[in-house]
């Protein structure tokens, strides 16, 4: 897909929609940067690792899956094409100047995206959009159509209940050669459910060591030498400070049903307690009533809302 360059009559200068190339990574880094909140030095430096890390990791190849937008030599937007091919399936992820989102010129960008998409097979295609978000109108408009509702959820209570697991289970951090146990109880807990794709070991390696996870914020339950479950804590900016993510609790199939799923998730909010985060968020579907009862036994709260939308490929 070559970069596509559309003359504007009125303004006389060219909007183009172009690959990026690692020359463009100042440029795009300062981009990110003038459209976050100010979150002082901490938040800066770690978007910025995370967003360098995301574009470095196994079979990203961002000179072909991130796509720039540019007005009259100007940066106004990008979108990063993520390839499944296990499943078929691409996820698309943009940041936008607020002037451009729900324009012709992310129409554009969104075009290319599909078409990138497209090239590598995607049957299905999705992006998601904070509820709420004018928008999707320019989604629905290309032929998108809502399929997912996910809950934003927020935890910021004073205190946790105790997370002391059942007798006979023990937990701990990810540790050296860890990475292929949690692949497979990763993906014995999720294959099969909605927008997941099976990972790789390499994968699975590659982001216990991104700049917003941390070892020990891997939680691991074991009954006695099997990993019976985890919890993957990160830390996300928010603000001038640093929130805190529940970002998946998988338990192994055998050992669903027993009531461990708990011990877990405190035991992952403890650990984000400990390094000094404001508050605690995750996100779970909506359609999962298990799940959110879980989450709303210890304190969460539904605070909003994140929609994905499907166009096929």
């Amino acid at each position: 897909m070559l970069a596509t360059a559309i003359f504007d009559r009125e303004w006389g200068f060219q909007l183009a929609v172009r690959k990026f190339i690692c020359d463009d990574m100042p440029a795009l880094l300062a981009f990110i940067e003038s459209i976050q909140p100010d979150g002082g030095d901490l938040g800066r430096d770690l978007r910025q690792k995370m967003f360098q890390q995301v574009l470095e990791q196994p079979d990203m190849d961002p000179e072909v899956n991130c796509l720039l937008l540019e007005e009259g030599g100007s940066l106004l937007g990008y979108c990063l094409v993520f390839p499944e091919p296990s499943i078929r399936r691409a996820v698309l992820g943009s940041d936008l100047a607020r002037d451009v989102a729900g324009g012709p010129l992310e129409r554009e960008l969104v075009r290319h995206a599909i078409g990138r998409a497209r090239e590598v097979d995607a049957r299905e295609i999705h992006l998601c959009l904070a509820g709420g978000s004018s928008r999707y109108k320019l989604l629905e408009e290309e032929g998108f159509s809502r399929v997912r509702v996910y809950w934003d959820m927020l935890w910021d209570l004073d205190s946790l209940p105790d997370a002391s697991p059942q007798d006979g289970f023990t937990l701990r951090g990810f540790g050296p050669g860890d990475a292929a146990a949690l692949t497979d109880v990763q993906n014995a807990a999720f294959t099969g459910s909605w927008g997941f794709a099976p990972n790789t070991v390499e994968q699975i390696a590659y982001r216990a060591n991104m700049a917003n996870t941390s070892h020990d914020g891997i939680r691991f339950l074991h009954h006695g030498e099997s990993l019976a479950g985890y919890c993957w804590t990160c830390v996300v900016p928010d603000g001038s400070a640093t929130k805190g993510v529940i970002g998946m609790i998988g338990v192994a199939p055998e050992y669903r049903g027993q009531g461990i799923s708990k011990p877990l998730l405190l035991d992952g909010m403890a650990y984000l307690r400990s390094v000094g985060v404001a508050s605690l968020g995750l996100h779970v579907d909506g359609s999962n009533t298990p799940a959110i009862r879980l989450y709303t036994s210890v304190g969460f709260e539904k605070v909003g809302e994140l929609h994905w939308y499907e166009i096929k490929g």
